[in-house]
């Protein structure tokens, strides 16, 4: 699926490059795994690729877990990310599940409620969303007893 995705992101590139005027230059080879780094190091380009292979994984287990009603691994991607120097895309997702535990998808409210618990401790924001109104939510849904133990 990996390899997939990525030569559709290499045709795209490639096709726009070559539209655009810009040559081949900075679109990636077409070899399996090639392509041209325009950063300061190698070792960025790595981060910034192990990044995109965690995000495009997340974005699977975030899809997978709607349907499942268990978000945890689309959770444990994104703070990866967060924690890889990818807050962008990491927090884009934990919002999403944030929204989707609202929901009440996530079906562990226990889980949910002490992901979103901790962010407010920590006072991590996101765009748009009222992390108290999550939390709310997501206690309405518990009962008393599970409510009880995510607040320990």
């Amino acid at each position: 699926m990996m390899k997939m995705y990525r030569n559709r992101i290499a045709a795209a590139l490639l096709v726009t490059s070559t539209v655009l005027g810009g040559g081949l230059a900075c679109a990636p080879a077409l070899a399996e795994d090639a392509f041209v780094c325009m950063e300061e190091t190698q070792e960025i380009c790595d981060q910034k690729n192990k990044n995109l292979e965690t995000y495009i994984k997340a974005h699977e287990a975030y899809d997978h877990g709607r349907e499942i009603g268990d978000l945890s691994e689309a959770y444990t991607l994104a703070k990866e990310l967060v924690a890889n120097d990818d807050a962008k895309h990491g927090k884009s997702i934990v919002r999403q599940i944030y929204i989707q535990a609202a929901l009440g998808t996530h079906k562990n409210y226990v889980e949910a409620y002490r992901w979103v618990a901790a962010d407010i401790g920590a006072g991590v924001s996101y765009k748009q969303l009222r992390m108290d109104k999550i939390l709310e939510s997501i206690a309405q849904k518990m009962t008393p007893e599970q409510l009880a133990e995510a607040q320990k």
